[in-house]
C-alpha cells in the first residue's frame, strides 16, 4: 500500500496574494459530502460512519487494482476504445501516474499488473504505458495533479468492453467513485457527492468533488451518476492552511470545503481524449 505522499509549495491567486497550500494526498485517504458525507472511513467516535457500499456488477467488471511490486498501490478502470469489440488483443487501462511511482524514492515500480475487479489471483501483467508528464519530484504539486493520468496496455485482453470516457461536463452535477475500499477489501462506491469551485484551488484540469474515498482509491474513475460515463481519475486531497493559522489535518471523518479541504479528479478532457487516439494509434510504440 501506498503511503501518504506530501508536498508544500505556492499557489497565487487572482489578488496576487501567495497561498501556501499544506499537503496534496496522493494516495486519497480522506473523503467528504457538504453536509453528511466522509473523508476516508468516517470517525465513529463522532458518528460517522463510511458512507462507501459494495459497487454494483456492472460496475466492478470494469474496475480493478494495481499491484506493483507485490503491494496494492491504487485503482484502475477499465476503458472502451473504438477496437474494444474487434480482434485487438489488448485491453486499456486508465488510472492515477503517481501510483506506478514509490513515494519516497520516486523510482517506478519495476513489476506491475492488473487485477480485474481486484481479484488477486487474476492479475494481468503490463504491456505498455502511455507517455506521460507526471514527475514525482516536480514542487508545484497544482501542475503535479494535473498531470497524474496514464494509460496502460495490457498483455491480453479482457472479458468485458470497458466504461466509456467523456467530456467534463456542466450537467455533470451528480458524481459517484469507484474505487478500492481497504476496510471491506472490494470495490466500493462512493455516491451522493457533487463536484466544486473554489478559488484557492483553481485549475482548468482538475475536478474538486466531495466523494468518499479511502487507501488505494487513487486512480479509481469518477462517473457521471446519470450518464455512467467516466468524467475524471481520482487523484488525491487538496488542503491549505492561512499563514499563521493552525495546520489542518486530513482526518477520518473531516468535512469538506473546497477552500481548505477537498479532494481532486484529473478531468477527461480533450488532451485526455488526444492521448488515448495516439497510444491505441500505435500498438507497437509505446509512447
Amino acid at each position: 500500500m501506498n503511503h501518504r505522499s506530501f508536498g508544500h509549495f505556492l499557489f497565487s491567486s487572482g489578488t496576487n496574494k501567495k497561498i501556501y497550500i499544506c499537503a496534496l494526498f496522493f494516495s486519497l485517504l480522506i473523503n467528504t459530502h457538504s453536509s453528511a458525507a466522509i473523508f476516508g472511513d468516517g470517525n465513529p467516535a463522532n458518528g460517522i460512519e463510511d458512507q462507501r457500499l459494495l459497487a454494483p456488477n456492472k460496475f466492478q467488471r470494469s474496475v480493478g487494482t494495481i499491484i506493483c511490486d507485490g503491494g496494492l498501490r491504487g485503482t484502475a478502470v477499465h476503458i472502451a476504445t473504438r477496437d474494444s469489440n474487434s480482434n485487438q488483443q489488448q485491453s486499456i487501462v486508465l488510472t492515477a501516474a503517481h501510483i506506478l511511482y514509490h513515494p519516497d524514492t520516486h523510482e517506478r515500480y519495476e513489476k506491475c499488473a492488473y487485477h480485474p475487479q481486484g481479484k488477486r489471483l487474476s492479475g494481468v501483467a503490463f504491456a505498455r504505458v502511455s507517455a506521460h508528464d507526471f514527475k514525482p519530484t516536480i514542487n508545484n504539486k497544482m501542475r503535479l495533479a494535473s498531470q497524474d493520468i496514464v494509460f496502460i496496455a495490457l498483455k491480453k485482453k479482457l472479458r468485458h468492453s470497458g466504461m466509456k470516457l467523456n467530456l467534463t461536463g456542466q450537467n455533470s452535477h451528480q458524481l459517484q467513485l469507484l474505487g478500492f475500499n481497504e476496510s471491506e477489501n472490494n470495490i466500493s462506491m462512493s455516491s451522493d457527492c457533487r463536484p466544486f469551485l473554489s478559488r484557492q484551488f483553481v485549475s482548468a484540469q482538475l475536478l474538486l468533488h466531495d466523494c468518499d474515498a479511502g487507501r488505494g482509491a487513487s486512480g479509481g474513475p469518477l462517473i457521471d451518476a446519470k450518464t455512467g460515463v467516466v468524467v475524471g481519475i481520482h487523484g488525491g486531497t487538496l488542503l491549505f492552511s492561512p499563514p499563521g493559522t493552525k495546520k489542518i489535518h486530513a482526518t477520518a471523518g473531516a468535512f469538506a470545503n473546497p477552500e481548505t479541504l477537498i479532494n481532486q479528479a484529473r478531468k477527461i478532457d480533450v488532451y485526455v481524449l488526444a492521448q488515448l487516439r495516439e497510444f491505441t494509434a500505435y500498438p507497437a510504440k509505446d509512447f
